[in-house]
């Protein structure tokens, strides 16, 4: 040991290479504003400048501005009670350093002055100064420093967990509770500190079950529960609540760490994915699952209390057109705007479900007859009559519905739903808008169509279908002005089918659209074919239907058929129905421009069996007015039919369309219709719809009789 100047050192005791962080070098601030101890303790630091980097201090503006702009290990300091500038910097090193700060006193007395509350935070005197009693402080600070750290992390976690949080004696007294647990109950925590749990607002209505898990955590073993809590808003609150012994080496339980999870968010979750999977998402209303589920409830109280039921099944008329014309953010908007007028139709104990699309679906309970089912259709008809406003555009909509009544306890729900379907599909086809109740023939009709709409898929892939031809004639010289295509199924077991039996099957599967492409290259190359063998026709007619109409490409396949087949424009004729004219005007009347675009030729078909107003029909840029053969074929005994013949044909001339009338039968027929002026006619009188082999043999013949050589 030698003495120097007062000050005991200790040389090569303390290899401080080994300090705490592993680092090579020990990095010093030294603070000290007396000249002479600042001269003794740099002498005696500087005995170890090899083990570890000095920066020396004389005042605290030097002493700050080091601080901020170095990482140190130790601040020694030398301490002046009441010294103004020192104890605002030690404030400063206090709060912001993160190293041991040791203080160097002169004497004992200095340290009743001293704040040594923080952790970091230690002396030694002056006199006493020594390398291996400073290495043990800077140690045991160190450590102090880390243990702290630990501790405020577990306290922060502790505190601002997001989960319950609490610690329990192995009697049940509240120990420590984290802030979650205690929002919970808007309480703090002196509140309830070193009461029993299951007398604390926790345990309201649930003391019981605490005591349980308390006296079974207590005998050390892991314990769960799941209980409801009330909050001060009265709202329940279920937790996932465990108890956790915590013991030490010798197997005794020092306390009990209690945990619980807040399951309502998880909860209201389940419940929302619940309403979700049996809820319509557009509208809200019940999906087909629930509407199965609540029918099931329905008939099983049918069997108790012996009363009836209905269901309506309704299908939007025309949705489709909404959808395609105006979007489907529009069309989404309509069917929330149905729902509701839906919804203010039925009683409070019926149910209402969309089964997706344009579908919707009502139970109707406790009916006393069939015609409770009946009115309910043709209100809900009525209210569905009234237009809907959506964005500035009037839409006028309806529903085809199908009803099916339940009369007896054990019938069954999805066959009672099949039958309203069933239904629904034959209130469809006598026009839409109306009603249709469920009877047994039209479950034998419904079979025979899907039977017919299989054949007609398998019909397609076969070439089953094919085209005849029927001729259109001009009245002013009875010379064959053209033809026109029509489509004909030739059933391998029953033969040619009639047009009425398959075409409205044709468009609702859909097929009719495919077959369409078809029976437009077809015609435009067998007319190509009769052109080259000099038969002097001016056009083919090919009727398009409502389906293929709003078909978005439609201009361009007519084109590339025209492209493909070599054929005119000018020789191909395209008839449209009045009722797929109407479904869209604006569209319709952009594709008709399309057409006369490209030469072709364009006729209203079955004029006068729709609801076209003059106004519409003079912004439809058609060439020609087909009269439909309901009027023709009264003309000659039905006042009312003639004269409105003859106003159609004026009207037609009038807007510079030229007219064709179809089943024309009988000569005084044809008379009546060229004495009126009509340009041009087709029927039985002259031939019927013939195949490709009998139209060239009966042409040859006509033209023959008329003396014109083909």
């Amino acid at each position: 040991m030698i003495k120097t100047n007062g000050f005991a050192t200790q040389q090569n005791s303390i290899n401080f290479g080994e300090n705490l962080h592993h680092r090579m070098l020990m990095h010093i601030l030294l603070i000290e504003e007396d000249a002479q101890d600042y001269l003794i303790i740099r002498q005696f630091l500087d005995e170890q400048s090899g083990k570890s980097k000095i920066d020396w201090a004389p005042n605290y503006e030097s002493a700050l501005k080091s601080s901020k702009s170095e990482t140190y290990d130790v601040y020694l300091i030398g301490y002046y009670a009441r010294h103004s500038k020192q104890e605002a910097f030690l404030r400063w090193l206090y709060r912001f350093a993160k190293a041991p700060i040791i203080l160097l006193l002169k004497t004992e007395d200095d340290t009743q002055h001293l704040d040594l509350s923080a952790h970091k935070i230690d002396y030694l005197l002056k006199k006493q100064l020594n390398w291996s009693l400073l290495h043990r402080v800077i140690r045991y600070i160190n450590q102090l420093i880390d243990i702290e750290k630990s501790c405020q992390h577990y306290q922060l976690s502790f505190k601002h967990a997001v989960q319950f949080v609490g610690i329990f004696s192995p009697k049940g007294k509240v120990l420590e509770a984290n802030q979650t647990a205690l929002d919970s109950i808007n309480c703090s925590l002196e509140q309830v500190q070193n009461q029993y749990v299951w007398e604390t607002p926790w345990a309201k209505n649930n003391q019981a079950q605490f005591k349980s898990a308390i006296a079974t955590a207590a005998h050390g073993e892991f314990t769960h529960y799941e209980l409801e809590l009330e909050t001060e808003q009265q709202n329940p609150t279920i937790i996932d609540f465990s108890l956790t012994p915590i013991k030490n080496e010798m197997g005794k339980v020092l306390w009990l760490l209690a945990e619980g999870r807040d399951l309502s968010e998880r909860k209201d979750i389940e419940q929302q994915l619940n309403h979700a999977t049996l809820h319509d998402h557009l509208t809200g209303l019940p999906n087909r699952q629930l509407f199965f589920e609540y029918l099931e409830r329905a008939m099983q109280k049918l069997a108790h209390n012996h009363r009836r039921l209905a269901i309506l099944f309704i299908d939007i008329d025309r949705f489709r057109m909404v959808n395609e014309s105006l979007g489907h953010d529009m069309g989404d908007w309509l069917l929330m705007e149905i729902a509701e007028r839906l919804q203010s139709c039925i009683a409070p104990d019926n149910l209402l479900a969309r089964f997706g699309g344009d579908e919707f679906a009502i139970i109707q309970e406790y009916v006393d007859d069939l015609a409770d089912a009946t009115r309910l259709a043709a209100t809900i008809n009525q209210e569905l009559a009234q237009p809907f406003l959506l964005d500035g555009c009037e839409v006028v909509t309806s529903a085809s519905i199908g009803i099916t009544y339940s009369y007896d306890e054990h019938d069954d729900g999805a066959n009672l739903l099949r039958d309203a379907d069933t239904a629904m599909y034959r209130a469809k086809m006598m026009g839409k808008s109306r009603y249709a109740v469920y009877n047994q023939s039209m479950e034998t009709n419904a079979l025979s169509r899907l039977k017919i709409e299989a054949e007609l898929h398998r019909g397609l892939e076969r070439d089953d279908f094919v085209l005849f031809y029927q001729p259109q004639l001009d009245l002013e010289n009875e010379q064959i002005s053209g033809v026109e295509a029509l489509i004909r199924f030739n059933h391998p077991y029953k033969g040619l089918m009639s047009p009425v039996e398959f075409i409205p099957i044709l468009e609702d599967s859909g097929i009719i659209v495919t077959l369409s492409e078809w029976i437009l290259h077809t015609a435009c190359t067998q007319f190509k074919i009769w052109q080259a063998r000099g038969f002097p026709m001016q056009r083919i007619a090919v009727n398009l239907s409502a389906l293929q109409f709003r078909s978005q490409n439609l201009a361009s396949l007519v084109a590339k058929v025209l492209h493909d087949t070599h054929l005119d424009a000018q020789h191909l004729e395209l008839e449209l129905t009045e009722h797929s004219l109407l479904e869209d005007t604006h569209t319709a009347i952009k594709t008709i421009n399309r057409f006369q675009e490209m030469g072709i030729c364009v006729t209203i078909d079955d004029f006068g069996t729709g609801y076209a107003s003059l106004n519409y029909l003079k912004r439809f840029p058609a060439n020609c007015l087909k009269i439909d053969k309901s009027f023709i074929q009264e003309i000659t005994s039905s006042k009312i039919d003639a004269e409105i013949t003859k106003a159609m044909i004026n009207m037609a001339h009038a807007l510079d369309m030229s007219v064709i009338a179809e089943g024309v039968e009988t000569i005084e027929q044809r008379d009546f219709l060229h004495q009126n002026n009509c340009n041009f006619v087709q029927g039985y009188l002259y031939a019927p719809a013939m195949s490709e082999h009998d139209f060239i043999a009966w042409a040859h013949q006509y033209c023959k009789l008329q003396h014109h050589v083909i």
